[in-house]
């Protein structure tokens, strides 16, 4: 792991933003990609009755999920059976655009943390690693004093993180690295993460690279610091139609540290409601950023103002009650006379939602991770 884990936002300068977006995104490169090509190959089994000895089938599947990692080929599926993987995974493998490597996830899969090292990774996307899809699998339990669950490091690209859960790691739920490029979090739940680092410094997702996207997420519960933070190294990261609830600090924070910056942050559809400081902000440490746009968010009863700072254009926001089903109990699905249905974005709305619901039901796309419909 490297230092960088260590890093996190500080603050806000609580300005609120009167500049007006100065580029369209069809000119900024920003992209909704919504996932990989489907993994068509041959597919091996992963069950805690296993053996690495075996040739990975489903009658004699692998023990350890390391063994796939190691072993699949472009277009090739790892089935991860029911139980728990007490693994620090390390992926160097690539698939291809059009055959790319997949391990999914049984209900009841859990990648956790192994032991005997400073800092316990379950799952490192390391470099290398292309074309990979992490599916159906909850991650949990790092340890360790610069620690993530899910760290995408080197050169990895084009990764999909795909209706997963993050949760419970001592620092960071998900980090990536500013080496990093097309990394897709997807259909997700990230939440818990952090408490035991500096004030303010653990995240839910720690996001830096080019050409991110965080959809159809539910992002909540961040201990010690944010739910978002698109800091300090960022090129073109798209943040849209997630709900961002119940985080320590921000919902979303952008900024920059020294002379590094984010730039081009297109930040859309997102519910922000509920977080213990601001909605959306930013925090310049460094050099400020530019083109960062944020539109289209409905935000509510976040402690200190849902939409300030600057260097982002805000255009389009709203502050009103989402009308949660049961917030209480971690249902965020829409009830009916929410503000945010109907309301999002056409064009950087995901083509289905979060429950896999195709988008829209009715006139127009919900705004958030759930689509409702009127």
């Amino acid at each position: 792991m490297t230092a960088a884990l260590a890093i996190g936002a500080v603050g806000c300068d609580g300005s609120r933003a009167s500049e007006k977006p100065t580029v369209r995104p069809a000119a900024t490169g920003w992209r909704l990609h919504e996932g990989l090509a489907p993994s068509r190959g041959g597919t091996r089994y992963v069950s805690p009755r296993g053996s690495d000895r075996t040739r990975g089938t489903r009658r004699s599947p692998w023990r350890t999920v390391q063994k796939a990692l190691d072993t699949l080929r472009p277009g090739q599926t790892a089935v991860v059976r029911r139980g728990t993987y007490a693994e620090n995974l390390v992926m160097t493998r690539a698939g291809t655009p059009r055959a790319p490597i997949t391990v999914r996830g049984e209900r009841g899969a859990v990648l956790t943390a192994g032991r005997g090292q400073r800092d316990n990774v379950p799952l490192e996307l390391a470099g290398g690693s292309a074309y990979v899809r992490i599916e159906g699998v909850v991650i949990r339990g790092a340890t360790g004093p610069s620690t993530t669950n899910v760290y995408a490091s080197g050169d990895a690209h084009d990764i999909e993180l795909s209706r997963c859960v993050i949760r419970d790691s001592q620092r960071q739920g998900f980090f990536s690295e500013r080496t990093t490029s097309r990394i897709a979090i997807l259909r997700s739940t990230v939440r818990d993460n952090g408490g035991d680092g500096p004030n303010q410094l653990d995240h839910n997702i720690y996001i830096e690279g080019r050409g991110h996207l965080i959809a159809n997420d539910v992002v909540s519960g961040a201990r010690n610091g944010f739910g978002i933070q698109i800091y300090p190294s960022s090129d073109h990261i798209v943040v849209a139609n997630n709900t961002i609830v119940g985080n320590y600090r921000d919902g979303i924070i952008v900024g920059s540290d020294d002379a590094t910056t984010t730039s081009g942050a297109l930040i859309v559809n997102n519910i922000v409601a509920r977080n213990g400081r601001y909605g959306i902000s930013t925090y310049w440490g460094g050099r400020r950023g530019t083109g960062n746009v944020a539109r289209n968010n409905l935000g509510w009863r976040n402690a200190e103002g849902s939409f300030v700072g600057d260097g982002i254009a805000y255009k389009g926001n709203r502050v009103a009650n989402p009308r949660f089903a049961r917030a209480s109990t971690g249902d965020f699905h829409l009830r009916r006379r929410s503000p945010a249905l109907g309301r999002a974005l056409r064009p950087w709305a995901p083509r289905r939602d979060r429950d896999g619901r195709r988008r829209p039901v009715g006139a127009g796309p919900d705004i958030g991770a759930y689509e409702r419909g009127r």
